[in-house]
């Protein structure tokens, strides 16, 4: 499978949310996008972003779901929103239903994605955010599938 890589510098959280937003305007039903970074590196910014992208108008109604393992939001679509911070394994992903949910109508989106590789679909986006600064980071984005791989040239 060809893979496909487009890198972008962000000077701020705001920076970020665009980002994201303009992201999540080109996703479609049974889209997958796996967030990876350290703690602080931005993925709940990023997953803001997207998910107005996606057409959620409360920027409050997204919160890390650390505790809950996984939101749901009401945009245009269905968006599932997970973090994988607090699973030990694979198996602990799949006990939630995360299958149906990353298989099913609506866009998946799962922060901590490195923790449940074998969760994730043979296709999918993969976003890894690197904070170089208080305020700057490096967002790498990889496309597994050609349909990522369109998104990456649209963004680019």
């Amino acid at each position: 499978m060809k893979e496909k890589k487009l890198t972008f510098k962000s000077t701020s959280s705001e920076e970020t949310i665009m980002f994201g937003e303009r992201l999540g305007k080109l996703l479609a039903p049974g889209h997958v996008v796996a967030l990876v970074g350290e703690l602080g590196a931005g993925k709940t910014t990023m997953v803001k972003g997207i998910v107005r992208g996606l057409g959620v108008i409360d920027k409050r109604a997204v919160k890390s779901p650390t505790f809950a393992l996984v939101h749901r939001y009401e945009g245009r679509i269905p968006i599932y929103h997970f973090d994988a911070y607090r699973l030990i394994s694979n198996q602990e992903m799949l006990d939630i239903g995360s299958d149906e949910m990353i298989y099913g109508d609506g866009v998946s989106i799962i922060e901590w994605a490195d923790r449940v590789p074998e969760c994730l679909p043979e296709e999918y986006l993969k976003i890894s955010l690197i904070a170089v600064s208080e305020s700057e980071r490096t967002i790498e984005m990889r496309g597994y599938g050609e349909r990522y791989n369109k998104i990456i040239n649209s963004l680019g």
